[in-house]
């Protein structure tokens, strides 16, 4: 006879209320700047990325270009990004943070990184190892 587990024995459900949490941590301090996650992550890749191509950016986000040329529209009349057709290629629009980009994007670094504080802090050295060295496995 088989018995089975209830849902929260099971790893990948307690991966998925972590990402949950996780989630709403986000999503509640990025609703304070006006913020979508979907923007958010945007604004960071390209202030990582400067110079970045839709295509890749779509990629990135595992998003439609449809949908990334509406997310990249919202930000760029908030005036937080802008689209540079580069000489050599007219077909495509390369990215770029504005001022006010690269000021907000600052604060979306703070947040992913109070949320990291937040879950270290509740580990001590040793367990972070472990947990990041199993994640990667998992990866």
């Amino acid at each position: 006879m088989v018995t089975m587990k209830t849902n929260q024995d099971t790893l990948s459900e307690n991966i998925y209320l972590v990402n949950l949490m996780q989630q709403d941590f986000i999503d509640t301090r990025l609703k304070k700047i006006g913020l979508t996650a979907h923007q958010a992550r945007t604004l960071n890749y390209i202030g990582f990325n400067p110079g970045v191509i839709q295509k890749k950016l779509a990629n990135y986000l595992g998003k439609q270009d449809a949908t990334v040329t509406n997310i990249l529209k919202v930000l760029e009349k908030k005036d937080y990004i802008e689209r540079k057709i580069p000489v050599d290629n007219e077909r495509q629009k390369n990215l770029f943070l504005t001022g006010r980009g690269l000021e907000l994007t600052k604060e979306i670094q703070q947040i992913f990184a109070d949320l990291n504080n937040h879950v270290t802090n509740l580990l001590d050295k040793e367990e972070q190892y472990q947990l990041k060295k199993l994640l990667k496995k998992i990866q």
